[in-house]
């Protein structure tokens, strides 16, 4: 949720529009309008028709003769430089240097063609948009964060009203006490801005002279676009003054309406003040991103705005930062109380572990590391093995005497039996094979089962058992082959 306000400052009169923003709805929370003749200054002003409102977003406008409006037409081949172009193209047509004013721009949605796109910008001096900055500080305590010119901010009614994004030309006029500002919308478009030089201060005399204006300024709009404004919207002071919209659409042939219903929440009690506040209305909704025109918060003076936007938002960050602080520390805390529980745990699971295996109970992780490996140390059946098939035949080829002429048929290691089948030249030979095994200290049992004579050759086969099984003295020496050292 978010409010907004809007502060629309004439010559005679301060009108405040506050809207709340939500998700699904917007709501018109205040309407007010205090005349600078009741106060001293018009920062007083400002200040009685902003008691007790607090609002996210200020915005404002300067008057229309106070800035420049211009619609620039550029070709579409321009647009990756459009700052340096059409700073160019704007300088040359206003009567004061761009180095002492600020500048904003939009593109229209509609191209000129299909090789031009159209270009509305805004111009007014940087000392006019100080002087409205300050003014609006000293009378709410907060800078705008949006100001806009003359009767560009009236295009913004088209967030609450659809009617006036209607396909044709339509225009509205705002009639104030000494000046009138005139903006015609085409397919929800500010395509023609002007400010009048009457009001309704000098009517009912001066009636036909406004008249003229106004007529004056619909025959420029169309010989411009080639179409007639046939509506025509009354808002502003000018509203309340009876019979002037009638007299004006017989003057003009231009339907007079009052502005459409609005899309959006509004209490009974502030419907009757919406046509003298519609301008201060559409300012506070410029500050809706939908409904934007142009915003002369631009550059050194946008600077200024984010750091004074910093400041007033400093309470806010202070507290959203100890939030985040608080919430981390209870997330560290939470941790750490998990990991103390589930520590405690892993002891007790490490307790009942070493009381059931080792005999003696502990918590400690190096106590109980010690233990295990005491345990090992001290048990003789080390599951690796003393011998492997590997080392039983190296050892083979070591101890068999070289002059011996030995081949091997039949080679079966299995449970630390070996059950050996060779062929020699002679029963002798076998013999010393069998005692040169039976030198082996791992070597067991050791027996020459028999003997026979090969039928095609005149040698003989032999059948050697033994079982592999090391002493205690062996097992020290089992990382080192049997036989490596004699």
């Amino acid at each position: 949720m978010a409010k907004w306000m809007g502060i629309d400052i004439t010559e005679t009169a301060v009108r405040v529009a506050m809207v709340r923003t939500s998700l699904r709805s917007t709501t018109l929370e205040v309407l007010r309008e205090e005349r600078l003749v009741d106060h001293e200054t018009p920062s007083a002003a400002i200040r009685a028709a902003t008691t007790g409102l607090k609002a996210d977003i200020y915005a404002t406008a300067l008057s229309g003769d106070r800035g420049y409006v211009r619609f620039v037409e550029l070709p579409k081949a321009a647009q990756k430089a459009i700052g340096e172009v059409l700073t160019f193209e704007v300088e040359s047509t206003l009567p004061t240097e761009l180095d002492d004013a600020v500048m904003d721009h939009k593109i229209l949605r509609q191209p000129v063609d299909e090789e031009h796109i159209a270009i509305l910008a805004g111009v007014a001096e940087t000392e006019h948009i100080r002087e409205r900055i300050g003014l609006v500080l000293r009378g709410t305590g907060a800078e705008p964060q949006r100001i806009g010119l003359g009767a560009l901010p009236l295009a913004n009614l088209m967030t609450v009203c659809a009617d006036l994004a209607a396909p044709g030309p339509l225009a509205i006029i705002e009639l104030g006490e000494n000046k009138s500002d005139l903006l015609v919308l085409k397919n929800g478009e500010p395509l023609m801005v002007r400010t009048l030089s009457r009001g309704v201060a000098g009517l009912p005399h001066d009636a036909r002279n406004l008249a003229r204006e106004v007529r004056q300024t619909l025959a420029a709009w169309r010989i411009q676009d080639g179409t007639a404004v046939e509506r025509m919207f009354f808002v502003g002071a000018g509203r309340n003054v009876a019979g002037l919209d009638a007299f004006l659409q017989s003057e003009l042939t231009v339907q007079i309406e009052d502005l459409p219903a609005l899309q959006l929440e509004v209490p009974p009690e502030l419907q009757a003040l919406i046509p003298t506040c519609a301008k201060a209305l559409a300012i506070a909704l410029s500050a809706d991103r939908r409904g934007r025109t142009l915003d002369l918060r631009q550059g050194p003076l946008q600077a200024q705005q984010s750091f004074q936007f910093l400041r007033e938002k400093t309470p806010l960050l202070a507290g959203l930062a100890a939030a985040i602080f608080v919430s981390f520390g209870f997330s560290v805390y939470a941790e750490l109380r998990s990991l103390e529980r589930e520590t405690a745990s892993l002891e007790a699971q490490l307790e009942s572990s070493t009381a059931m295996n080792l005999g003696k109970a502990t918590r400690d992780y190096a106590m109980a590391d010690q233990a295990l490996q005491d345990l090992v140390a001290g048990k003789n059946d080390d599951p690796l093995p003393e011998v492997d098939g590997f080392d039983l035949m190296v050892e083979l080829s070591e101890r068999i005497p070289p002059e011996i002429t030995h081949d091997i048929t039949k080679f079966d290691f299995n449970k630390g039996k070996l059950n050996l089948q060779g062929v020699v030249d002679t029963i002798e030979e076998a013999n010393r094979v069998s005692q040169a095994m039976e030198k082996h200290p791992c070597f067991k049992d050791v027996n020459l089962i028999r003997t026979s004579q090969l039928k095609k050759e005149n040698r003989q086969k032999y059948i050697l058992e033994f079982t592999v099984r090391c002493g205690p003295d062996e097992k020290k020496k089992k990382s080192k082959r049997p036989g490596a050292e004699k």
